[in-house]
């Protein structure tokens, strides 16, 4: 579990970052902020959060490829500022939702009751990206009144952040066999040039995004007698992600008769000289964003008499998100250049240097130089619950619970795309290009004319497309909507005695899913509407036994059986396409849910006061395990004409996989106001099918080392996991993400009781996220997005 005053301890800038503190969780850092957890090595999608004991809706900004609309949350939406606590439950109950196979994030919002009257609470901060070198400002503020019979009360909060990201990076568009280079080129090196691999694409990215996010929160709780509680809350949470997305990037695989020489080296082709004809383009991307979540709760608690307590819980959550629009707008050119890699340093050297290969234009008269496209998907859910406890004294049973659930789910995508046709050649400097930052990819070990080119602002993009003549079709590949009605039942005992505590309990869940999608029998030519049903029901029984060995000293057991539900778009059996890279992901309608046999064994000793060693053996057995495959399909291409060879996703279940590890933690006061904390986790997952489990690091620790004393708090937090597999991406590529390392720093002075003085500092290594191909001399992409320094004034009263 972790308080709202502990977060306050960290420089975190959502709620995923405070977990990250916790043993058992890491979080993912693709653009530098922490955006999903997974929880004891399972996939994030595959863990729950929920506030208030409810689910809120969940929608991405839409440049995540690796993660289609999921049951995760999106973190970054989530201010540390609007929780009371947050608890993790490695180890369910029967009394909590189904649908995570690591654990439940539980979210606790404040309640006016709980808070003294007239609590206010206000803080302003300043923060400032390195490699953006943009600066932003950040505030909250909290206020809540309750009358003098506390029994109404009247809670408002609000949140503002900002962030400007600049984050570069090199890519690789997966790797194509040597067999398909169709000239005669000059081979050295020693190995078979037929089975070596080459990168299909090298490109330089340069990604630039604003984050802007505004939330609400606010509460009214009133209790007219002292039998009854009633609280109605609302969130509401606004954020534009908007981002402008530009890769510069030679196409070996476009070029296939251009090759003059290659260099072999343990199997891959890790240097090659194309000569005439080899092809080069620079894609101009603008994608206007917004998500916005919202929900509005009703909860009751009605205690008639001292051993009776009936809970009701009544509400509505709805997200949008998405792309609306993206303006795509490609420049190409033909220029003899050659490259290199070796999985740490990337050079690419055009014949004629930088200006020459520069020299792009779109395409002629007539032809395809882009299009404007959205993508827009909705997340809404109505429930309904209630639970009833009972408390008893019937030998060792304490109290009695049972309860109903019912929730509506829908998650759909509507998206139209365009054929936007030129009106004769444009170069790339009318169109006022200038270049990129010198000191771009400062860290990233890219040399040559790779990390030297020209581009055009966003604002050109979309006023050249503007005037063009634009063809504007719906994307029926893309869409997709999932109507998903569960129902859910429980009763769980709850147990105790001089030294022991526990619970045992069974849950029932049935899941009825209407999935409709449009499927073409044709490549993409014509579709027609397709709507299939799934149907299922699962038991779940669970057991937590607690046990006080010594007076300082707990040891605790949990058995449980758990379902996760596959994520929406993987069940949709429509295609999403990616026209500029020739990718698509098709679901596959026919999923059945993960199901795991969860165990646990932990203890815990509090051997001073502060001071904690604990240890937790887990084992997770999940059978129905669902994997991404790749296979290449020929599909139209509406961006540009034609048809192409795309790799194809497809998600399908094997047959099981097994999780298992333990983690250990260390926290005490040392001396003088010293202290630490720090944990670690090991896991191992063993797969079927032989592909690792996604986002799962074998090895993962923290360690915070801490002084509190007086008016002064420092701490550092060191984070590391290691490398862990993604996805299946292109040509059926392995998708690796390099062990990562966080730097955190964080200080806080009080000025008095009210008014506090905080200076933090984030990933001060400037990490780079790496990812890579099987091999680390195959790398897939590798970025940097700065260190990020903030100062910060709180106030309350």
């Amino acid at each position: 579990m972790i308080s709202a005053e502990g977060v306050g301890k960290f420089p975190d800038t959502n709620v995923a970052e405070s977990l990250s503190h916790l043993p058992g969780i890491s979080v993912d850092r693709q653009f530098g902020e922490g955006e999903k957890i997974s929880i004891l090595g399972t996939d994030p999608a595959l863990n729950r959060v929920l506030v208030d004991g409810q689910t809120i809706g969940s929608a991405d900004w839409g440049g995540n490829p690796n993660d289609p609309n999921s049951r995760t949350f999106n973190y970054t939406l989530l201010s540390p500022e609007i929780i009371d606590q947050a608890e993790v439950y490695k180890s369910t109950e029967a009394r909590i939702d189904e649908g995570s196979l690591g654990g439940t994030v539980i979210i606790h919002t404040r309640k006016p009751l709980d808070l003294d009257a007239n609590t206010m609470r206000a803080s302003l901060g300043y923060s400032y990206n390195t490699r953006s070198a943009e600066g932003n400002p950040r505030g909250s503020l909290l206020y809540s009144w309750k009358n003098a019979a506390n029994n109404f009360g009247v809670m408002v909060a609000g949140t503002y952040d900002k962030e400007d990201l600049s984050r570069a990076g090199i890519e690789f568009f997966g790797y194509s066999k040597g067999s398909t280079i169709t000239s005669n080129p000059t081979v050295t090196g020693s190995g078979s040039l037929a089975t070596a691999t080459y990168p299909a694409g090298i490109n330089a990215a340069y990604f630039q995004q604003t984050r802007e996010r505004q939330g609400l929160q606010g509460a009214i709780q009133y209790q007219p007698t002292d039998t009854l509680d009633l609280n109605l809350s609302g969130i509401y949470i606004h954020g534009n992600y908007n981002n402008f997305s530009q890769s510069r990037f030679i196409y070996p695989a476009a070029s296939t008769n251009a090759f003059t020489a290659v260099t072999l080296n343990n199997g891959l082709i890790t240097g090659a000289t194309l000569g005439n004809g080899a092809y080069t383009e620079l894609d101009t991307n603008y994608r206007k964003t917004t998500v916005q979540t919202a929900r509005v709760n009703f909860a009751g608690t009605w205690t008639p008499t001292a051993d009776w307590k009936v809970v009701t819980d009544a509400g509505f959550t709805r997200a949008y998100g998405g792309k609306d629009p993206e303006y795509l707008l490609s420049f190409y050119s033909s220029a003899p250049y050659s490259f290199s890699y070796d999985g740490s340093k990337t050079s690419v050297t055009y014949a004629g240097g930088s200006s020459a290969a520069d020299d792009m234009t779109t395409k002629a008269t007539g032809q395809q130089v882009g299009g404007i496209a959205a993508q827009m998907n909705t997340d809404q859910e109505a429930y309904f619950q209630q639970d009833v406890t009972h408390d008893v004294n019937w030998g060792p049973l304490s109290s009695v619970q049972a309860g109903v659930k019912y929730t509506d789910h829908m998650n759909s995508v509507r998206a139209y795309g365009s054929k936007t046709y030129s009106n004769g050649s444009v170069s790339l400097s009318s169109l006022g290009a200038s270049s990129i930052p010198t000191d771009l990819f400062d860290g990233l070990d890219a040399s040559g004319d790779l990390v030297k080119f020209s581009t055009i602002s966003k604002d050109a993009v979309i006023k050249y497309l503007d005037s063009l003549n634009t063809t504007y079709y719906r994307d029926y590949g893309s869409e997709y909507k999932v109507t998903e009605a569960n129902s859910a039942a429980y009763v769980q005992t709850n147990f105790k005695g001089d030294k022991y505590r526990g619970n045992l309990g069974v849950r029932y869940v049935h899941t009825a899913d209407d999935i409709k999608y449009w499927d073409s029998p044709d490549s993409g030519k014509t579709y027609d509407g397709v709507t299939q049903t799934s149907r299922y029901g699962r038991f779940l029984p669970s057991f937590n036994f607690a046990y006080d060995a010594a007076d300082n000293v707990v040891v605790r057991f949990g058995a449980a059986e758990v379902v996760a539900r596959p994520r929406y778009a993987d069940m949709a059996g429509a295609f999403s396409k990616d026209d500029t890279q020739h990718t698509a992901s098709g679901g596959n309608p026919n999923l059945k849910p993960y199901e795991s046999n969860n165990y646990d064994l932990s203890a815990e000793w509090y051997f001073n006061k502060d001071s904690l060693v604990s240890g937790e053996f887990f084992f997770r057995q999940i059978s129905s395990y669902i994997v991404t495959t790749t296979t290449t399909q020929v599909l139209a291409d509406n961006t540009h004409g034609g048809t192409a060879s795309y790799d194809v996703s497809h998600p399908v279940n094997f047959t099981d996989a097994n999780v298992k590890g333990f983690s250990a933690m260390f926290q005490t006061n040392i001396a003088y106001g010293f202290g630490i904390q720090s944990n670690y986790t090991y896991a191992i997952a063993d797969t079927s099918n032989g592909y690792n489990m996604p986002y799962l690091s074998r090895h993962t620790y923290n360690i915070i080392p801490y002084y509190e004393d007086g008016p002064i708090q420092a701490r550092v937090s060191l984070g590391w996991r290691s490398n862990y597999f993604t996805s299946i991406g292109r040509l059926a590529s392995n998708n690796m993400t390099d062990s990562y390392m966080q730097l955190d720093f964080s200080t806080t002075y009080s000025i008095n009781d009210n008014l506090q003085a905080t200076f933090n500092a984030s990933n001060l290594l400037d990490e780079m996220y790496y990812q890579y191909n099987n091999t680390k001399a195959a790398p897939i992409g590798y970025y940097r997005n700065g260190s990020v320094y903030s100062i910060n004034m709180s106030y309350k009263m």
